[in-house]
């Protein structure tokens, strides 16, 4: 895809956010967990950390995104992978997986990029990405019943190319190709997985011995078809929605009240919570700019900041961090005596020395009562 100029990034972003389906990845994996890494950390929130094995690792080559990338996943063609056991796919339904990739002509052979459940057909969901004739081919399902699609990948070797892979699954009538943000294949009808799979393998397919030889990066899973608007916003190397501003923090009773300015292209908000005595913070999500936070300690700290997400993902969050503490409740009172005899009114009721100067109270009272018993 060619540059994309800030104009048409925006407007991009704008037409995609105003899409009626707006959900996000059901997982992610960037490919940023260091040099020598061991977790490969699910960015969509819904907790499938993967483990980098059999060799696999980062390089410090990337392709230029609008947002921090600090290395790509690295494979070496002959067992390495991103095993992720935990990542399970419910059927033939919907499906986009897109990332980039970049592959030597020297580095071509016959492989797999990723695979989705380990299997064969009928339940495949993996690409070849490209196979040794140079040709990308995209199985989702049976690949004999329309659950196969392909082009050729030559003039996208020796470069980072955005892929995307779409398929709307059993007895769908749309699966397609997408290169760079242009659509390169297509058909009118589509295939899926007839069982439940579990578990993904980036970077190979193991049952098979089908390995990825290159480096691959920022890759996505959604469980629906993105469109074409979203798939080119992918491929501009477009990231989150700009960090909120405006976070303000306002103590109530037992609670403090939160809001925060619009972020452009956001579809909710992240805010999140840490506790003056705690590191990690506790993650809400809210739709909207407002939010009551509930059920705090009063006189305790709390610091907040909130970022923004769409369904590229999530934007950096709001800096500096705000800090405020909830409010005590006001103490209770009650009168001393039905008649109010002493003429002391009302008291707090409420602590220690409320209590010892009620005590005083009585004490005189009595006194008083014995005085007047002696006349």
């Amino acid at each position: 895809m060619g540059k994309t100029t800030a104009a048409g990034l925006a407007f991009l972003l704008a037409a995609a956010t105003s899409a009626a389906a707006q959900s996000g990845p059901v997982g992610y994996w960037k490919g940023d967990d260091g040099n020598t890494p061991g977790t490969a950390v699910d960015s969509s929130g819904n907790g499938h950390p993967g483990t980098y094995t059999n060799g696999a690792t980062t390089s410090p080559t990337v392709p230029t995104l609008q947002f921090l990338n600090p290395t790509s996943f690295s494979f070496n063609g002959t067992g390495a992978n991103v095993s992720v056991p935990g990542f399970a796919w419910p059927g033939g339904g919907a499906v986009t997986i897109a990332y980039w990739n970049n592959v030597a002509t020297g580095q071509v052979q016959n492989s797999s990029a990723f695979t989705v459940g380990n299997m064969d057909n009928e339940n495949r969901f993996h690409v070849h990405g490209p196979w040794g004739d140079k040709t990308i081919y995209w199985d989702y399902g049976n690949i004999n019943a329309n659950g196969r699609n392909s082009t050729d990948y030559t003039a996208y070797l020796d470069k980072w190319t955005h892929v995307a892979l779409v398929s709307e699954g059993m007895n769908g009538a749309f699966k397609a190709i997408y290169l760079d943000g242009v659509l390169k294949a297509s058909a009118t009808s589509s295939n899926g997985p007839t069982a439940g799979l579990t578990g993904l393998f980036i970077g190979g397919w193991p049952g098979a011995n089908l390995n990825h030889k290159g480096l691959m990066d920022d890759f996505r899973i959604y469980n629906r078809v993105l469109t074409i608007t979203e798939i080119q916003l992918l491929a501009s190397g477009a990231g989150g929605p700009p960090e909120p501003t405006g976070l303000q923090a306002t103590p109530a009773i037992g609670q403090i009240q939160l809001q925060w300015n619009a972020s452009a292209g956001a579809t909710g908000y992240y805010l999140k919570r840490t506790p003056a005595n705690a590191t990690t913070p506790t993650v809400i999500t809210v739709s909207g700019t407002t939010f009551t936070d509930n059920g705090l300690s009063p006189g305790w700290p709390y610091s907040y900041v909130v970022s923004a997400f769409n369904f590229i993902g999530e934007g950096p969050d709001s800096s500096p961090a705000v800090t405020s503490s909830p409010l005590s409740p006001p103490p209770r009172t009650q009168k001393l005596g039905s008649d109010d005899s002493c003429g002391c009114g009302t008291v707090p009721v409420a602590g220690p020395e409320l209590w010892s100067l009620m005590a005083i109270v009585a004490a005189l009272i009595a006194v008083s009562g014995l005085f007047r018993s002696r006349i």
